[in-house]
């Protein structure tokens, strides 16, 4: 069932009225005349939404993405492990291991620990 606000419906019959009248349908001009906003929204098989506000509050995007304190985090951390990176003392291997695992949070494949740095 399709859904309108008073104010959709008033527009909508009054251009049905205009319709009617411009194709000389005096006769269903003056009844779609005299209804009412409730029997214009039945005929057209409409509902009338009473608070239309509260409803479409409803219908609002939820929040999917991280959050700013959560990116923050990700950040944080690769930073950190570019840093880390960075050591001149780290062996080939080593240095492999720590551009995967840069790689692995960049890309959100891991989620970022607040005691990840004390495993190393």
């Amino acid at each position: 069932m399709k859904c309108l606000t008073r104010s959709e419906a008033e527009t909508k019959r009054e251009q049905a009225i205009e319709f009617l009248k411009r194709i000389g349908n005096d006769e269903s001009a003056e009844r779609f005349e005299a209804m009412t906003l409730e029997e214009y929204a039945e005929h057209k098989g409409a509902e009338l939404l009473q608070n239309p506000m509260r409803i479409r509050r409803k219908d609002m995007a939820r929040e999917t993405g991280p959050t700013k304190a959560e990116l923050s985090d990700v950040l944080d951390e690769i930073s950190d492990l570019a840093e880390e990176a960075l050591d001149p003392e780290l062996t080939r291997e080593e240095l492999v291991a720590k551009v995967k695992e840069l790689a692995d949070v960049a890309s959100g494949d891991v989620e970022v620990d607040e005691g990840e740095d004390d495993q190393d």
